[in-house]
């Protein structure tokens, strides 16, 4: 639980700034003349060079650093507004934002610890530092900072998404859970996040109220080839082959990486007997990605159903290579051996 967890907060996390902070460092220091030859980082880093002790252009130049994954120098920006300023509110969530991207997570949450003591009134603090807690399991601590931003902040739909999360994972109360995620999505419709995680939980329940959601998200993102993935998942977990063809055919026409779109195609063309298309469809997902002992295994499995025993060998020789414990392609070729 605690992996999926990471994973879901670095999608969620770089969501999660966006909404916190597109209104917020929108604005340009005084006197800063761009030149048309120059970058916005460029005249910004002209600009501090002659105004190093500029905040507004400090704290502008380290969200531009953090932005772009350059987090030691988005650190840096934020120690250059402390020293200047030890109390200035978003040096310190700047602060805490570039050492939580790179997993210094006790000093996240000690800044901004420190950005709510100071700024008692403060909502983007309070945020990020709910969901650190809700990413290491302290839901407790997670809801009364939500709770808090909910009181200074009711139209808040951060706050009310991640209630939502922490809801579906201590009470495991799936209805109560989507409630909170819809008025977090009711407030702000372009909420790709909440829209996900509200298809997700849906598909999850194979109600197919999580195609409205997902349509949603392809209004919002229509080159998302994930969204298109996640359909696919769940016509195939309806038996809907039809319409999961088309949702894997679209993501993979986005995406010609996508190689478990791929192998699903190879795996529902393979349930329907089609052993020539099934075969392409895996060996698809293997030219997509290399190490992908489950297309071996596919690809072996249309060879040994279609009389080709020899190649079937080969590909779950292959499986077993990239994944000597899959047990699936143990069992094969140990048929395949006896049968000779």
């Amino acid at each position: 639980m605690y992996s999926s967890w990471l994973v879901f907060a670095k999608y969620f996390s770089f969501f999660l700034m966006l909404a916190l902070f597109a209104c917020s460092n929108n604005s340009t220091p005084p006197n800063i003349q761009t030149k048309t030859s120059l970058s916005p980082l460029d005249s910004l880093i002209d600009f501090i060079s002659d105004n190093p002790y500029d905040i507004p252009a400090l704290i502008l130049r380290g969200r531009n650093y953090l932005e772009n994954a350059n987090l030691l120098y988005a650190d840096a920006d934020a120690d250059a507004v402390l020293e200047i300023d030890s109390l200035n509110h978003d040096a310190l969530l700047l602060k805490g934002e570039s050492n939580y991207l790179s997993n210094s997570t006790r000093i996240s949450r000690d800044y901004w610890a420190k950005c709510i003591k100071e700024h008692p009134e403060d909502i983007q603090c309070r945020l990020k530092l709910a969901e650190l807690y809700s990413i290491v399991l302290d839901f407790e601590k997670s809801n009364e900072l939500v709770n808090r931003v909910i009181e200074i902040d009711p139209q808040n739909p951060i706050a009310f998404f991640i209630k939502g999360v922490n809801i579906r994972d201590t009470k495991r109360d799936t209805a109560l859970s989507l409630s909170y995620i819809q008025k977090a999505i009711d407030l702000d419709p372009e909420y790709f996040v909440a829209i996900d995680m509200a298809a997700v939980m849906l598909a999850n329940q194979k109600n197919e109220l999580a195609l409205s959601y997902y349509n949603r998200l392809i209004e919002l993102e229509p080159n998302n080839f994930q969204t298109y993935y996640k359909m696919g998942m769940f016509h195939l977990g309806i038996d809907n082959y039809n319409a999961a063809l088309e949702s894997f055919t679209k993501s993979t026409q986005i995406n010609p990486q996508d190689a478990e779109s791929f192998f699903n195609m190879g795996f529902i063309h393979l349930d329907l007997g089609l052993l020539l298309k099934a075969r392409n469809f895996f060996s698809k997902s293997i030219e997509a990605r290399a190490i992908n002992h489950r297309a071996f295994y596919g690809r072996g499995f249309c060879w040994e159903r279609g009389g080709d025993l020899i190649n079937a060998e080969k590909d779950y020789r292959q499986a077993l290579s990239l994944n000597p414990q899959h047990q699936a392609s143990q069992e094969a070729l140990k048929r395949i051996i006896n049968l000779k």
